[in-house]
């Protein structure tokens, strides 16, 4: 039982870059968490009359997007849920809240005509208006000859190249962008009159844009929390804990942090510890298991993964689901290539191997690691490089998961280093006495 046809089926199971989505996703391979906020969002939303702004924060990878579809499924019920993907719609080198709120107009816009919510027509022709302008201003061009498909089509092209950073930073989109958000909240307060239910926008993706747009989409403007609807934004977990944050959290109403599952115990003062968190684990290996439970008949009572596999693939992801799945699809792969019927431990270490090949350790941040798996804390700890300037080295390390936050019961916010580079750090601290 080692070949291809065999493994194939399985590490198709495993697909680490793609969120459950559907509701036969949810249903097949969820596995509930303690520290899930969807219940909360949907109790919270649910009592709030005016717009409610929230923030959702967590490293990629944590499940974000999983929660978000889970909290859409439970609440569409009640609400006109919209759904935006700004991972695709924007460039993630090159975007700002101009972008941001261009992009939730022109959804909102797509929505109302596509769901056929047969409002004012002068509603729509006001924010078609505006987006022509945007065109005008951005392109330098004369939008108005445009049909309406090419104006939008234009539209959506602008934002996949993202802005002259010099129109923003000047204010000659200002007026437009101002004028877009007028024009929105006219179509969102008169959808809402008529179909008798709330409007919910949810921003997904942004976590995946770099560092500079997010603070700048955050930071430097309170545009985004302009449209009159509920909305939440899925961001960055180092944007939660940079400096900046304080000027952005003011404009939101909460920001929820969906921290990872547990694979160690922290101590009474939030210091980890090298003892063993059953429940953390208990939960990656369901998450597993699940997902093995949608094999047919043919892999009936066979083990794919043993015991011992399964529990070192789960500590080594560091509680992250992306990267558990993607350990466990990587296990297939090498055991096809051992030509073996199973993942044991042997399997599950080299399969590791490969997986911590795609994490690059400097020098001056193993110091700051050390710190961070002593005390559980951040640190505000500077470095400095002629391509980048000074910088926080905790943002960085939280920024590629090489230092990860957990959730303690009593609600406090710890971290450790990532299970799968504590060889690395225990080598280094050897070498360096």
């Amino acid at each position: 039982m080692s070949t291809v046809g065999f493994w194939q089926p399985i590490y198709q199971l495993f697909e680490p870059e793609k969120p459950l989505a559907t509701s036969e996703e949810l249903n097949n391979f969820y596995v509930q968490r303690q520290n899930s906020p969807v219940e909360r969002l949907v109790t919270l939303i649910s009592l709030q009359q005016d717009p409610a702004k929230f923030l959702l924060a967590g490293h990629r990878g944590s499940g974000k997007t999983t929660e978000l579809r889970r909290l859409q499924q439970k609440i569409a019920h009640e609400h006109t849920v919209i759904w935006i993907d700004a991972e695709f719609a924007l460039n993630k080198f090159n975007a700002g809240y101009a972008e941001v709120v261009i992009l939730i107009g022109l959804e909102i816009y797509n929505q109302a005509k596509n769901s056929g919510w047969k409002l004012d027509r002068k509603l729509y022709n006001n924010l078609e208006n505006s987006l022509k302008t945007v065109v005008k201003v951005e392109s330098q061009t004369e939008a108005g000859a445009l049909k309406l498909p090419e104006i939008m089509e234009k539209v959506g092209l602008l934002l996949k190249r993202g802005f002259d950073r010099q129109q923003t930073r000047t204010l000659n989109v200002l007026p437009v962008l101002n004028d877009i958000i007028k024009n929105v909240n006219s179509i969102i307060k008169a959808a809402e009159e008529k179909r008798l239910e709330k409007l919910l926008v949810i921003v997904d993706g942004l976590d995946k844009h770099e560092r500079g747009t997010t603070l700048d989409m955050f930071c430097r403007s309170s545009l985004l929390t302009e449209p009159e609807c509920h909305i939440i934004y899925s961001i960055p977990l180092e944007l939660r804990y940079a400096t900046e944050y304080r000027q952005a959290k003011e404009h939101f109403d909460e920001c929820f942090c969906l921290n990872n599952l547990p694979i160690f115990h922290c101590d009474e003062n939030l210091c980890p510890t090298r003892k063993p968190d059953d429940y953390g684990r208990e939960m990656m290996k369901k998450i597993v298991s699940k997902r093995l439970q949608q094999l047919n008949r043919t892999y009936e009572n066979k083990t794919i993964f043993d015991t011992d596999a399964l529990e070192e693939i789960s500590e080594k992801s560091g509680g992250v689901n992306r990267d558990l799945v993607r350990l466990a699809r990587t296990c297939c792969e090498v055991a096809l290539t051992r030509r073996q019927g199973l993942v044991d431990l042997e399997v599950a270490q080299e399969a590791i191997k490969k997986e911590r090949q795609s994490y690059n350790l400097y020098d001056y941040q193993f110091d700051v690691l050390l710190d961070v798996h002593r005390t559980g804390k951040l640190t505000t700890q500077t470095h400095n490089l002629p391509n980048k300037g000074e910088f926080i080295i905790c943002d960085e390390l939280l920024q590629n998961k090489s230092i990860l936050g957990y959730e303690h019961e009593s609600g406090n916010v710890w971290f450790d280093v990532n299970p799968i580079l504590m060889e690395d750090i225990e080598r280094w601290q050897k070498s360096n006495n």
